[in-house]
């Protein structure tokens, strides 16, 4: 599932505590609604962490043909890299899931860096983890067909929630729908209909309403350049 890094494609890992911490003490929570557009293109200087719910990240965005490149999990900040950079990108955040977001004023973080060098390392240590899961992310994107990519979607939204995955089936925690799922790994929501339709014919995933029930057989073909060289 990995083809360069460490870090599970689409899936960022949780914020340090420290920056958690402080994210609470000086953030406002406010309540999004799903389909809010909460940092659009070219801006800049926002800086959110997401309590619960769920965000994308969207590039070049257009809304009839999104593009995804992450999908933001709770405990997650979002615009961290062009408060630390203060550069503008083309990204657009939107939040896919109704979703409590801490809103925390854009110097906070570049103050706490700049007051604390050990906290400053691990932030971009962090920041460095986040933009190689994006790029493992458009890496799988472009190279593996689309079936191996939501096969290596599910195992990233899997791996987050279990300690390893074994033998044994095991629920997906997240509800996406077929369209939502097509976003991310930039397929139509027909083509991701066709392929669970395969596997469940192939008894490796059982539905029920939304959920999703994988068997571990499903990921025995998945490639993951650390199953051959382990970390040290």
């Amino acid at each position: 599932m990995r083809h360069i890094f460490h870090q599970k494609p689409w899936i960022y890992p949780k914020d340090p505590a420290e920056l958690r911490a402080l994210y609470q003490q000086h953030g406002t929570l406010v309540h999004y609604r799903k389909g809010t557009i909460i940092k659009n293109r070219g801006e800049s200087q926002k800086l959110f962490y997401l309590v619960n719910g769920l965000c994308m990240y969207y590039a070049n965005y257009v809304e009839n043909n999104p593009l995804s490149f992450s999908l933001v999990l709770p405990e997650r900040t979002m615009g961290d890299i062009t408060c630390i950079t203060k550069q503008q990108v083309n990204v657009t955040t939107i939040v896919i899931r109704d979703a409590d977001i801490l809103l925390v004023p854009p110097d906070i973080l570049l103050k706490a860096m700049q007051q604390d060098a050990e906290l400053a390392i691990k932030i971009c240590r962090h920041v460095v983890a986040k933009q190689e899961s994006s790029l493992e992310a458009v890496i799988t994107n472009m190279t593996c067909e689309p079936a191996i990519r939501l096969k290596i979607l599910l195992k990233s939204i899997l791996l987050e929630s279990y300690v390893g995955i074994k033998e044994g089936w095991y629920a997906v925690p997240l509800t996406l729908t077929h369209e939502e799922y097509g976003q991310i790994i930039n397929v139509t929501r027909v083509t991701i209909s066709r392929i669970l339709a395969h596997w469940q014919s192939a008894g490796l995933i059982c539905r029920e309403n939304k959920t999703i029930t994988v068997n571990h057989l499903l990921f025995d073909d998945v490639y993951d350049w650390l199953s051959y060289f382990p970390a040290k």
